[in-house]
């Protein structure tokens, strides 16, 4: 997994809130932690800049071609923490995705919001 490209897409979902970009980024990593329950228009990749588009399609490639571990997955290892699953949840609640889960089946999050700081270069390939 590129992690330097996961983080970035992440943090778009954070720090961006309520923008169409984000709700890409959000989009691109939901489907890829649940395809299943959250699909994704892959026309809503046309709202994302040069660089967050980059991001999106690498951690798109990487998770088809050498899938190692979910996405959630990942960002628990890179940050150390084990929410991410339901932080997954929550960023389907927040964007109303179809398949989302009802409020009072999410666990509060603290805090509620989270962004990871980038992953140096030498980061950036399959290490993590």
């Amino acid at each position: 997994m590129n992690t330097a490209a996961l983080i970035q897409l992440w943090n778009v979902t954070q720090i961006h809130q309520g923008t169409s970009g984000a709700r890409a980024a959000a989009g691109v990593l939901l489907g890829l932690y649940n395809g299943s329950r959250f699909p994704f228009d892959l026309t809503d990749l046309r709202v994302l800049d040069d660089s967050n588009l980059e991001a999106a399609m690498e951690v798109m490639r990487c998770d088809a071609s050498r899938c190692q571990m979910e996405v959630h997955a990942w960002l628990n290892r890179l940050t150390g923490r084990h929410d991410f699953g339901q932080r997954f949840e929550h960023l389907a609640h927040e964007w109303r995705r179809k398949g989302k889960c009802k409020r009072e089946y999410l666990d509060p999050l603290s805090p509620a919001h989270i962004t990871i700081a980038a992953a140096a270069p030498d980061d950036a390939g399959d290490a993590a």
